[in-house]
């Protein structure tokens, strides 16, 4: 059970009044764990809090509203998040309320507050889509005197289109914490890109567990694709993640035809074995997926594709790890997220036995990592003298400061050049790589 959020003495109630006197803002800081999904969620919370009259803090000594955006992943997250709650608990000034919100609030509700005294409120991420109702309740909306505004370097921006999970992979969480799958209606994904856009952003990563299951009313999500690219000033839309099993070659092929979709998907396999994806549940097998790859390659020849790959899963011979090392071998990823196996509560394969033991798995993710980096390496420096298109993201904060930005792909580009600014689009040539980022020249 999650904390109930409905309350009668709103936490600042007396700040806010005191704030109103000063002639003076309230102020927040937030501290954002877990993936692009957490990411875009602070997004709009921040967006929301703005909205009521607060303004963003570097640090937590000042801040009135400390708000912590958790991930269940895995243990090692939750650790990390509550050693970070602790700490906020401790260093906050008195009059400071600590939010603790996401993934871990949802699966470990309100004994958040008993294990963590410091803590004021618990909000599970299935909340997250009545997070302005919530706000309502302690603070009221400021009339618009105080907008976001958008930093310069602000030119990609994350925008859920949909929530939740329906596949419950044996040894996933997220269905748990986040619920079923809801998709987000398309009118409301145009007009947030379209407010998006007008502040300065050029391109939307839309977000979702599994974002081919995206349906609105017999909209899928290549439709949804097709609509938002005739938004005028969206350079550029990308998008995570897509499950194997539902991408279709209706959406390959709208990829391949609309220039503003990046070439890029991000599709995990998580293993190579048959056996071990049969106790995972992904409902595919490696076949499936590799005749995937190949539609994939016939459509889009140089697309960048990525994935995710889980090592050492309970009963996984090393016969089994070596067919996961055939299929990165053939697929050749551009870059990969890769994990050991670790045990997460509440899961299903949590009930099985978690028989590998830590050393091999260890010595089964190095052998991994070394071989996809070798691909990396070889895939950017393939990439050394071709023409490419750049969307400038910012400066490099160290070093000679180049400019930084992304290719079609998810290739990293260096740029050095004279009368840049983000957001720009440039045709550049790539005349070095370092292995995992491309060193351009402008063209």
């Amino acid at each position: 059970m999650v904390e109930a959020v409905t309350v009668t003495n709103p936490i600042f109630s007396i700040s806010i009044n005191n704030y109103k006197v000063k002639n003076s803002m309230p102020s927040f800081f937030f501290q954002t764990f877990g993936c692009q999904m957490n990411v875009a969620d602070s997004d709009d919370l921040q967006r929301m809090l703005e909205a009521r009259g607060f303004s963003n803090c570097n640090g937590i000594e000042n801040a009135d509203l400390i708000v912590v955006n958790t991930c269940s992943v895995r243990e090692n997250a939750e650790q990390k998040a509550k050693a970070r709650i602790y700490e906020f608990s401790r260093l906050k000034k008195k009059s400071a309320a600590l939010w603790v919100v996401g993934c871990m609030a949802q699966r470990l509700g309100a004994a958040l507050k008993d294990e963590i005294p410091g803590v004021d409120l618990v909000i599970g991420a299935k909340e997250i889509d009545s997070m302005g109702m919530i706000l309502d309740q302690y603070f009221p909306r400021q009339n618009a005197l105080h907008t976001t505004l958008l930093k310069k370097s602000e030119i990609s921006d994350f925008l859920a289109v949909m929530r939740g999970c329906n596949n419950y992979c044996a040894y996933c969480i997220v269905p748990y914490v986040r619920g079923s799958e809801k998709s987000i209606p398309v009118k409301m994904i145009e007009e947030a890109i379209k407010r998006r856009v007008s502040e300065g952003i050029k391109e939307i990563n839309l977000l979702g567990q599994n974002v081919n299951s995206y349906n609105d009313e017999g909209v899928d999500f290549a439709d949804l694709l097709r609509k938002i690219s005739s938004i005028d000033g969206l350079e550029r839309i990308r998008f995570t993640t897509s499950h194997p099993k539902d991408c279709s070659e209706k959406l390959i092929k709208t990829i391949a035809e609309i220039p503003k979709i990046c070439k890029h998907l991000h599709l995990p396999f998580q293993a190579g074995s048959d056996r071990i994806l049969k106790l995972m549940n992904r409902r595919y097998s490696s076949s499936q997926y590799r005749s995937l790859i190949e539609m994939t390659r016939k459509h889009i020849p140089d697309a960048d594709i990525t994935t995710d790959i889980i090592v050492g899963f309970p009963s996984e011979t090393d016969d089994e790890f070596r067919e996961t090392l055939n299929l990165v071998k053939e697929v050749r990823f551009t870059t990969a997220f890769m994990f050991a196996y670790s045990v997460r509560e509440g899961t299903r394969a949590a009930e099985m036995a978690d028989d590998v033991p830590g050393e091999i798995k260890l010595a089964r993710l190095k052998e991994l990592i070394e071989q996809q980096t070798a691909i990396t390496r070889a895939i950017y420096d393939d990439f050394v003298g071709r023409e490419l298109q750049m969307l400038v993201s910012g400066r490099q904060e160290k070093r000679e400061k180049l400019w930084m930005g992304m290719d079609q792909g998810c290739k990293r580009l260096l740029l050095s050049c004279e009368n840049a600014e983000a957001g720009m689009i440039f045709k550049v040539r790539a005349v070095k790589s370092s292995g995992m980022t491309l060193i351009c020249e402008r063209i």
